[in-house]
C-alpha cells in the first residue's frame, strides 16, 4: 500500500477516535521540496530553533515537528500537516511501531506527567505527500553511534525513500492533546 492510500487510512483512523482531523483538500501533484528549498532547511531549522545541539533532536520528534510546523507553512506557502506513525525499516519490530490498541489505550488513560519517551514517531507531510522529518536521522546516528549523518534531513515523496517506509497512523496534533502528551500555556 502506498503513502497515499495509508494517508487516507490515518485520516479515517484519527475521525473514527474522535480526534480533530486539519482540512485537506486531496493531494496536491505539485512539488513543494524543490532544491532550492532544501538548501534553505538548514537555516530556517536553525532560525526557528537556534543552535541546536545533536542531544536536543534525538527522540524529540514530537517536539521538534510540532514547533516546526507553522514555519514549514510559511516557507512553503502550503498546508503542513503533523502526522504521526512509525518507520517500517524491514524489520518485524520496525521503528517506534504502534497499533490502534496503542491509540486506545493512550486516549482512555491520558498521561499525566511531563517528559519521558513514547515509542511512536511524528514528521510533517505536505499536500503533495512528501514528509519532512527532521529529526529520525539524528535519533539513528546517536543511538546507533555513527560517524557520520548528524543533522541529516529527510525530506520528499515518502514513496521515493528507499530502505524504510513512513506509516502513518494519525493525522494532526490533536492526540497528542488528549493522550496528555502536549501541555499548552493560554
Amino acid at each position: 500500500m502506498g503513502y497515499n492510500e495509508e494517508w487516507k487510512s490515518a485520516i479515517e483512523r484519527s475521525e473514527r477516535y474522535g480526534l480533530v482531523v486539519p482540512k485537506q483538500t486531496g493531494v496536491a501533484q505539485q512539488r513543494y521540496l524543490t532544491k532550492e528549498i532544501h538548501d534553505r532547511f538548514p537555516d530556517v531549522v536553525r532560525d526557528a530553533f537556534g543552535n541546536l545541539g545533536y542531544e536536543d533532536v534525538v527522540a524529540q520528534c514530537m517536539s521538534i515537528h510540532y514547533r516546526l510546523l507553522p514555519v514549514m507553512e510559511d516557507l512553503l506557502g502550503c498546508p503542513v500537516f503533523f502526522t504521526i506513525g512509525w518507520v517500517d525499516d524491514g524489520t518485524e519490530r520496525g521503528m517506534f511501531r504502534f497499533g490502534e490498541e496503542f491509540i486506545q489505550d493512550k486516549l482512555q488513560k491520558p498521561s499525566a506527567t511531563l517528559g519521558g519517551q513514547t515509542n511512536l514517531h511524528a514528521w510533517l507531510t505536505l499536500p503533495s505527500m512528501e514528509v519532512i522529518d527532521v529529526s529520525l536521522v539524528t535519533t539513528i546516528v546517536v543511538v546507533q553511534d555513527l560517524k557520520k549523518g548528524h543533522g541529516g534531513v529527510l525530506a520528499g515523496p515518502a514513496d521515493d525513500f528507499k530502505g524504510f517506509a513512513y506509516k502513518p497512523m494519525l493525522v494532526g496534533d490533536d492526540f497528542l492533546r488528549k493522550a496528555g502528551m502536549l501541555f499548552e500555556f493560554n
